[in-house]
């Protein structure tokens, strides 16, 4: 083709038809100008389909960890629910008297597991498209606006979890110094092996309501109540706005 092109113009120089050969010469031009943007719009849509294809990617990524989330979230509600029935059996025995070690063994029991309180969010792929710049990939702005409201809902509900976790914390350590509850407990007890070292004495506290460490005991276990109950409070809010932004990421990428 670029010798054919050639030829033409060696032909219109030799016949002495400048004006012809001009009037060619601005017409090539414009045919390279025009294959040169050919061939930039077609680099530019095959890059915005690819980054077009990457998004949606980073979309279903970010909809798998929700979807994740929201079952966490939800099986951390029904956990707690149950866990504050345990609660609740395990202050009527302490109220009731504690006649022997192994009715000390449910409280702390119970008392442990209401310490275990930890906000893990699946919200990596979300960070890294933050710390690498690729938000920009979610062209639609109402489903980018709806997810970056809902990971800084994240941050604020985590800090908020985490000051409460604190409190309840600083209440169980208050106790843990003043009595010999943690004695009690599946992860230590069997280092205790004879009566000098785990005994009635050891949770006689507990049978004295007027006992300083059994009213210190009674608010820490308050403590993680409340904290059980602010926790469904919080995660109820979360399941809800995780479900709006998954209905968008379902109607932006149309699944069913």
């Amino acid at each position: 083709m670029i010798k054919f092109f050639r030829r033409i113009r060696q032909k219109m120089l030799t016949e002495n038809k400048f004006s012809k050969y001009l009037f060619y010469a601005v017409g090539e031009i414009i045919l390279v100008v025009i294959g040169i943007l050919i061939a930039l719009s077609v680099n530019n849509w095959n890059q915005e389909n690819k980054d077009r294809r990457l998004g949606n990617d980073y979309l279903l990524r970010i909809h798998h960890d929700l979807v994740q989330d929201t079952t966490a979230f939800r099986n951390i509600i029904t956990q707690n629910n149950a866990l504050r029935e345990d609660i609740k059996k395990a202050l009527v025995t302490l109220y009731n008297g504690v006649d022997d070690i192994e009715q000390v063994k449910y409280i702390s029991e119970v008392y442990d597991k209401a310490l275990d309180q930890v906000f893990t969010p699946n919200d990596n792929t979300y960070r890294g498209m933050v710390s690498s710049g690729t938000l920009g990939l979610i062209y639609n702005l109402e489903l980018k606006e709806s997810i970056i409201d809902l990971y800084s809902d994240y941050d604020q509900k985590g800090a908020l979890l985490l000051a409460i976790g604190n409190w309840m914390i600083s209440m169980a350590t208050a106790e843990s110094t003043q009595t010999d509850l943690i004695k009690f407990g599946s992860g230590v007890i069997d280092i205790f092996t004879t009566s000098e070292m785990l005994n009635e004495y050891d949770y006689a506290f507990l049978n004295n309501k007027e006992d300083p460490n059994f009213k210190m005991l009674v608010r820490a276990i308050s403590a993680t109540a409340f904290n059980q109950k602010a926790s469904n409070g919080i995660y109820m809010e979360l399941i809800s706005k995780c479900d709006k932004v998954l209905q968008r990421i379902d109607q932006e990428l149309k699944i069913n």
